[in-house]
């Protein structure tokens, strides 16, 4: 019989759920991801398990983000996709200062059509590490791991996300016990101003952005700069206009592309940095 040594966070336990910001809530249709090591196979998996039944399920572009040691090799991950769905692993950040001892992986999908049954798991994707089985491979946690706005993170957005067509997030994790309890007794923090992007990669011709913890009356300049640093478009606007605004993007923006956040009358006293930058992706 094939083994599989189940561990999430590291931790070989009986598994608990925890929503993550920004996610389906645990009464709203949702997949329930983990992450697990098949000894037979000496390979990783990720697997969503859905809590509805699915006929021809518009997923949108998605990200599952995983984190290693810092010791593994400075390479993206070599992954294979094990459903009509394809995912590489399209981002990297190695030994961010923020966190010198991890690596974080963004692995993306650009999504499409799916059909599944309820409770039934769906094989996202595998992937193989030198050595085997490596002590500390987990999921990336959202609202725990790094942000982008944290120092070594290059602006570097790793949300998990798995998303419909209009852009509900269907991701859940799945932790075990003891790591859900580290996780509810860490010390609250003050949640840092952020601006999310959807989608990202962009394969349109515009993008949304939202504003989210940011002092009432700052106003914010939006600039989307290209990777050799030429301007494409700038724009004012009050953090509070931002619930939901879309960017235009030139036809002949492609590859990578840069969105910085300047707060123009941040108070002294308000949290974050002054200028928050994110990478953009467009693929046409």
């Amino acid at each position: 019989m094939q083994t599989k040594l189940l561990f999430l966070a590291g931790m070989l336990t009986a598994t608990a759920a925890l929503a993550q910001p920004g996610q389906a809530s645990t009464s709203s249709p949702h997949f329930g991801v983990h992450l697990t090591y098949n000894s037979a196979e000496s390979r990783y998996e990720v697997y969503a398990r859905p809590t509805f039944n699915g006929n021809r399920f518009t997923l949108g572009p998605s990200q599952v983000s995983v984190v290693v040691p810092g010791s593994v090799a400075d390479q993206p991950l070599a992954v294979y996709s094990e459903t009509p769905v394809r995912w590489a692993d399209y981002s990297d950040v190695y030994a961010p200062r923020v966190a010198p001892d991890i690596d974080i992986h963004g692995i993306h999908s650009m999504g499409r059509l799916l059909d599944f049954a309820k409770d039934t798991p769906l094989l996202l994707f595998t992937f193989s590490l030198p050595g085997g089985y490596i002590d500390g491979v987990r999921l990336f946690v959202t609202g725990k791991d790094p942000n982008s706005a944290q120092a070594g993170m290059r602006g570097g957005d790793f949300t998990n996300t798995l998303e419909d067509a209009k852009g509900i997030n269907y991701f859940r994790s799945v932790l075990d016990q003891t790591e859900l309890a580290k996780l509810s007794s860490a010390p609250p923090e003050a949640l840092a101003p952020s601006v999310a992007v959807y989608p990202n990669p962009i394969t349109g011709d515009s993008f949304v952005v939202t504003a989210r913890q940011f002092d009432t009356g700052e106003r914010l300049r939006l600039r989307v700069v290209s990777s050799s640093g030429v301007e494409l478009s700038t724009r004012e606007e009050p953090a509070s206009a931002l619930g939901s605004y879309r960017i235009s993007l030139p036809r002949q923006a492609t590859g990578q592309l840069y969105l910085y956040t300047e707060r123009l009358n941040q108070p002294a006293t308000a949290a974050g940095p002054a200028i928050l930058c994110q990478k953009l992706v467009v693929v046409h």
